[in-house]
């Protein structure tokens, strides 16, 4: 029995099968516009022997090269479309916002890294200063413990800001 067509005998025990048919007819109807409507679309990309480049529905014969591609087709109803824009809108705008935090952020860390540098110098030139043998260092020919920990001491500032230095490098490096 075909949809469209009502049987008599039904419709009469059963008034709501009529509409419960229409409404099931509706609904498939319904269901194919928005099926077609949501495939994509397939494109070909062709690359001429010429260097031209041709998009069309079907492979261009004779091309170097071709390549399929999937186009999606926009809603045709305005509140959607109007949907979509405002979701486009909101993801610019926290795109944006991102992007501001990000140079912000990699400002930062320049100021940081320059800062850090700097102490990694005066650490440095700390640790030469330090290697000079100083009164009370030595003990006969021998060096003595304070002069081992004041060596030690330095090393750790220099590591210290060694390591603080490669951190900040790369968090900048991930920044971009």
């Amino acid at each position: 029995m075909a949809v469209g067509i009502i049987d008599t005998r039904v419709a009469k025990l059963h008034p709501w099968a009529v509409a419960l048919r229409r409404a099931a007819a509706a609904i498939l109807g319904l269901t194919a516009a928005f099926m077609a409507a949501a495939d994509p679309q397939t494109l070909y990309k062709s690359v001429l022997p010429n260097g031209e480049v041709v998009y069309a529905d079907l492979p261009q014969p004779g091309a170097k090269r071709t390549e399929k591609l999937s186009v999606e087709s926009h809603p045709s109803d305005a509140r959607a479309t109007q949907a979509a824009q405002r979701d486009l809108a909101a993801v610019r705008e926290q795109l944006l916002r991102d992007a501001d935090a990000r140079s912000a952020r990699g400002q930062q860390l320049d100021r940081d890294i320059a800062r850090v540098s700097g102490q990694l110098r005066d650490a440095q030139t700390r640790q030469e200063q330090g290697r000079a043998v100083q009164e009370g260092d030595r003990q006969g020919r021998r060096l003595v413990g304070p002069y081992w920990q004041r060596q030690q001491m330095l090393e750790n500032e220099v590591q210290r800001a060694r390591k603080a230095l490669s951190a900040l490098m790369r968090e900048r490096a991930a920044l971009q």
